[in-house]
């Protein structure tokens, strides 16, 4: 490696210490030594401002824009109310809800960025108000999205499948998801246990005359009368689900939905733009705007190559795992990761390998990369920490679980022989 890749990676660890230690945005922190990094490898502002998450910031703010709309209208409310009828005083079946619903709406077609953009902010509403912890209930919801993910009918498996296929891997696509969704479940239960499963399970213990007034409440809540802001925002809902299904950009759709419903109800919506989580997109942007120029330096590339070098196929396959974690943590599109890590991955596997231990590999590489989709600069991350407001301590418990798993599961590459 260079001199100034070193010191890229030198400043990167210094800047991150230094955030954790006065407790200041990692975001803000990054953009000067984006600077600083930039002079001293004498990088022009073009290629800078190229690595800034225009589409993730533009996807965060648009279903934060949107959301608010259900939130002022009173609409989230009944929505919550209504979902948490379903499970009458067992608060700790309300993680597994979503975690099904977002697996289905990912399992059906929908990227997971999509659904989790549908879920999120549904689940993240419900755990405020049944006193779940944020970080349960967010990571729970995504690793939902990241099993669905890897069905047959999602473009995250057609994405490896073509991949191997073109190295003339077997793929069995069947396997593949079994092993993925298997991985997503044993991470979700290791989630909902390390951040108050225990809690919830003993608070879930209803009587038959709780679950008669749970019953009677929801019939309450039913015969309560909907406002036309309610209306109008419970159609700009489903059409926002609709067309985010029909592969419309989801930022964009949710401001053009969100602005409809400001003009028509100016009055009920002029704070909705202060209440957008700026803090949050400055953090994910200089973080980004930073790994992209680590990228551009060829930082990345020369620790692929690194580890190509390498003889042993099971070292080959433990530091791609590594490598491609780190990178999933920083990168907030998981598709791209997936296309970066994978190719490398496939030209690692012996030609004699079954067409099994080849889908497993492969299955473990996807599922880790995938599983860091918790990260608070992914697009499952930014929206639960958007919507879980200024509580620093979701974004340091978001950081230190992937961070755990960054660390762990790669060594699950040693169970293929």
């Amino acid at each position: 490696m260079t001199t100034i890749q070193i010191f890229s990676l030198a400043l990167l660890a210094f800047v991150f210490c230094l955030s954790l230690w006065r407790h200041i945005n990692l975001g803000l922190a990054m953009l000067p030594a984006v600077f600083v990094l930039a002079q001293a490898a004498h990088i022009p502002s073009k290629i800078l401002y190229a690595g800034y998450p225009t589409q993730l910031t533009i996807l965060v703010l648009g279903v934060m824009f949107l959301w608010h709309h259900m939130q002022e209208s009173g609409l989230a409310a009944i929505i919550v109310k209504n979902a948490v009828k379903v499970a009458c005083g067992r608060a700790y079946l309300l993680p597994w809800v979503m975690f099904g619903l977002t697996a289905v709406i990912s399992g059906i077609g929908a990227l997971p960025a999509a659904a989790f953009a549908i879920t999120i902010p549904v689940a993240l509403e419900i755990a405020r108000r049944e006193k779940i912890k944020p970080s349960l209930m967010g990571i729970i919801c995504i690793q939902g999205g990241c099993v669905g993910g890897f069905s047959p009918l999602n473009p995250w498996a057609a994405l490896v499948s073509t991949l191997a296929k073109n190295e003339h891997i077997n793929l069995l696509s069947s396997q593949f998801f079994l092993f993925n969704a298997a991985l997503g479940i044993a991470v979700s239960l290791a989630a909902f246990f390390a951040f108050g499963g225990i809690e919830l399970l003993n608070r879930s213990h209803p009587s038959q005359s709780s679950i008669e007034e749970c019953i009677q409440s929801s019939n309450k809540i039913s015969s309560i009368p909907i406002s036309i802001y309610q209306w109008a925002s419970a159609a700009s809902i489903m059409a926002f689900i609709a067309m985010v299904l029909m592969n419309f950009d989801i930022g964009l759709t949710g401001f053009a939905l969100g602005f409809v419903l400001m003009v028509a109800f100016p009055e009920k919506t002029k704070n909705i733009i202060q209440k957008l989580p700026w803090a949050i997109l400055i953090m994910i942007a200089g973080v980004l705007v930073y790994v992209h120029l680590l990228d551009v330096l060829g930082v990345l590339k020369a620790i692929g190559g690194l580890l190509i070098s390498m003889d042993s196929p099971v070292l080959v396959r433990v530091g791609l795992s590594f490598l491609g974690t780190i990178i999933a943590n920083f990168e907030s599109s998981s598709v791209a990761v997936l296309g970066l890590v994978i190719p490398i991955a496939i030209k690692s596997i012996p030609s004699d390998l079954s067409a099994i231990a080849a889908t497993l590999q492969l299955a473990i590489l996807s599922g880790i990369i995938v599983v860091m989709s918790s990260s608070p600069f992914h697009i499952g991350g930014a929206l639960v920490l958007a919507e879980s407001g200024t509580d620093e301590r979701v974004y340091r418990d978001l950081l230190i679980w992937v961070l755990c798993l960054a660390v762990t599961l790669p060594f699950l590459a040693l169970l293929v022989v």
